[in-house]
């Protein structure tokens, strides 16, 4: 199997952060798994959502995917990009889902959090994700730890995901083990990477020209 990229970021502004995983969506070669971080305690809206949903004093930024408002203050974020020919890409979203947070619940367990992917989706109704587990997120005792959203295109799949522990004081433990033990439990082969020349100038662009625009943020069904 095609050996995946792992790149790992430190704390990015939520443009930027967006930006990037849009870039690597576009100019995809090999399959991604991205970690990051946040600058600020953002907050990111699923793509169809309307920016009324924001608090008037949190800064925010409109996801490529849907999904629900996520809080980024205290969570841990990774993203997965996968070109058109991989093999998940031939599987429905919920599977992909349940493949992805096979990997996650595997991270979890090594920092000694022990999961359950959920059978159902919650019947709730929220706009925040975290308030609304869905199949295959992951949950401890009824409570939603991990949830993503995803996007497939012509170019592949976009899936950003988010995990909220208890103790947001663990997300450095979290992030330690994550990459091994995701890779250890889907069979993986994870090679460190960095942008590429061609996307840090995609990054870039669609940062300036996008997720840094008021058209984009505050406009909703944007067809793009």
């Amino acid at each position: 199997m095609q050996p995946w990229r792992l790149i790992e970021h430190g704390d990015g502004s939520p443009a930027y952060n967006m930006a990037v995983d849009e870039a690597l969506l576009r100019e995809i070669q090999a399959p991604v798994l991205r970690l990051y971080g946040w600058n600020l305690p953002a907050i990111s809206l699923g793509y169809f959502q309307p920016a009324v949903l924001v608090p008037v004093t949190r800064p925010f930024v409109r996801r490529y995917t849907g999904g629900g408002l996520v809080d980024h203050a205290h969570d841990m974020t990774y993203t997965v990009v996968l070109p058109r020919e991989h093999p998940w890409m031939e599987i429905s979203a919920p599977e992909s889902y349940e493949q992805i947070h096979l990997g996650v619940q595997a991270a979890l367990a090594a920092c000694g959090i022990i999961s359950e992917l959920t059978p159902t989706a919650s019947t709730a109704e929220s706009d925040a994700c975290f308030q609304k587990p869905v199949r295959f997120d992951v949950v401890v005792a009824d409570a939603k730890l991990s949830g993503a959203a995803q996007r497939r295109t012509r170019e592949g799949m976009l899936h950003q995901g988010s995990i909220l522990l208890p103790d947001p004081a663990r997300n450095a433990d979290l992030r330690r083990e994550f990459a091994r033990a995701f890779a250890a439990r889907l069979k993986l082969t994870l090679k460190p990477s960095e942008l590429t020349a061609q996307e840090e100038m995609r990054a870039g662009a669609l940062e300036r020209e996008k997720y840094a625009t008021e058209g984009w943020n505050r406009s909703r069904a944007i067809s793009h």
